[in-house]
């Protein structure tokens, strides 16, 4: 049952008002709101009154009924020995009465004391919630999140260790984060607990009493199911600090924590294949789809940024155009798919003699570029060209067995002096090409020298 701010007022001011009726009784006077402090100098007064009143009326009684006082006839009529009893016991009631408004004025104090130290609690835990959500929701590495989830429930419960297991594809429960002294811990939350508490989607408390050296300690934990949208992700498992027992209360905390700590792992997942999608979709706009090569795009953007390192005299460049000799023959006699597949090692012997610095692109069919980059001489292109010419002795992989091809290559330096544009270098590198291809393939020419390959 659900308890309104109305309602929560309403029972405020009725207490309020106890409050001040039985300080009025009592007569506890010039307090707003009567304190424990005031009851117990109110307690201390009347019975000091009372104790001496009593020691007053006693004198009194033993001096009148004395020999001294029998002189005085009163003292032995019955209306002094009625009138004495009534105002023994009408003090007495009055005492009795006293004290009744004084306890349950002491008991209101207390329950409203204990009142305020669960409200301050509990507005010390949501803001503790408040702060952890506001931080986790902040922060969208899954593996940071899930420290600062785990960091959180320490704080929140006074966790000596414990771990976070996030449910897999294959529906295995695995610890992805650990912290504080888990392996010493002298109750373990292992896969049954945690995959029982997956399965019911329902938080568990497990209490147990350990026998350490002669005297037993009762020890508890927590095992929290990470709910998000009716999904399970995993779950969280905290185990108590010495003497430190969790209660129904610490498990419902504990429950509203995870609820914000599954959002925040659902949200950096999410956050994450977002990033990876994003990743893929740039490295496809700007790669070629067979080959993983750079396409014309990023060939030209590359291309674009070393020309201008030169014209600042910062590198020297060449760039590689590359067409492999007679390739038409490998989709004609084993078909476009191994033809495809060739390709991908053509692209990939590429990749493994030239530097790690250099891009090697697919610029259309069979031909291929390559970007050479901050060279230490003008001869370097060519250097780098030879050595593509010698990985291409090694023989191909394709689906019906190995083939051996060959390739003309034709190489455009770009000189601080005459650094030229992306359209006039890579169209230098193709006639260069196209020069060797009619010199008899299998052969290097470049733009300004000529140099013959092997035969």
């Amino acid at each position: 049952m659900s308890v309104q701010p109305d309602q929560v007022k309403a029972v405020s001011m009725g207490d309020s008002r106890l409050l001040e009726q039985e300080a009025r009784i009592v007569g506890i006077k010039g307090f707003s709101t009567p304190t424990l402090e005031a009851v117990d100098r109110r307690r201390s007064q009347l019975w000091t009154v009372v104790f001496a009143g009593l020691v007053c009326l006693s004198a009194a009684v033993a001096l009148l009924t004395s020999k001294a006082g029998h002189h005085l006839g009163f003292a032995n009529g019955m209306g002094f020995r009625i009138g004495t009893v009534v105002l023994v016991v009408g003090l007495a009631a009055y005492v009795m009465e006293k004290e009744r408004h004084l306890r349950r004025l002491a008991k209101l104090l207390v329950d409203e004391r204990v009142l305020g130290a669960a409200l301050s609690n509990r507005l010390k835990e949501l803001a503790m919630l408040y702060e952890a959500g506001k931080a986790m929701n902040s922060v969208l590495v899954v593996d940071e999140v899930l420290q600062l989830i785990l960091s959180s429930a320490f704080d929140l419960l006074g966790a000596s260790s414990g771990s976070i297991m996030l449910l897999e594809d294959e529906g295995d429960l695995v610890v992805v984060c650990r912290a504080g002294n888990a392996s010493g811990a002298p109750i373990e939350l292992g896969g049954g607990i945690a995959s029982r508490v997956a399965r019911d989607r329902e938080p568990l408390l497990v209490q147990g009493t350990v026998s350490e050296k002669g005297h037993q300690e009762t020890e508890s934990a927590v095992c929290v199911p990470l709910l998000h949208r009716g999904q399970v992700l995993g779950v969280i498992n905290l185990i108590g600090a010495d003497g430190h027992i969790y209660s129904e209360y610490d498990l419902r905390a504990v429950s509203l924590f995870a609820e914000h700590a599954a959002i925040a792992v659902a949200n950096a997942r999410l956050y994450e294949a977002e990033r990876a999608l994003s990743a893929q979709l740039s490295h496809q706009v700007v790669h070629d789809p067979l080959t993983g090569a750079a396409n014309r795009v990023l060939i030209s953007d590359r291309l674009a940024h070393a020309l201008a390192r030169v014209r600042r005299r910062e590198s020297l460049v060449a760039v590689l155009f590359i067409d492999i000799d007679n390739f038409k023959l490998v989709n004609d006699e084993l078909g476009h798919e191994a033809g495809d597949f060739v390709l991908t090692a053509i692209a990939q012997r590429l990749t493994q003699c030239v530097r790690s610095s250099d891009t090697v692109g697919r610029f259309g069919g069979d031909e291929f570029l390559v970007i050479c980059e901050d060279l230490s001489h003008d001869a370097e292109g060519l250097e780098i060209a030879e050595r593509i010419l010698q990985g291409f002795m090694l023989p191909f992989d394709t689906p019906f067995g190995e083939r051996t091809l060959s390739a003309s290559i034709g190489v455009a330096p770009a000189t601080h002096g005459h650094p030229g544009s992306v359209a006039n270098l890579i169209h230098a590198a193709d006639q260069a090409m196209y020069r060797a291809k009619m010199e008899g393939k299998a052969r290097i020419v470049s733009a300004l020298i000529r140099t013959s390959g092997p035969a």
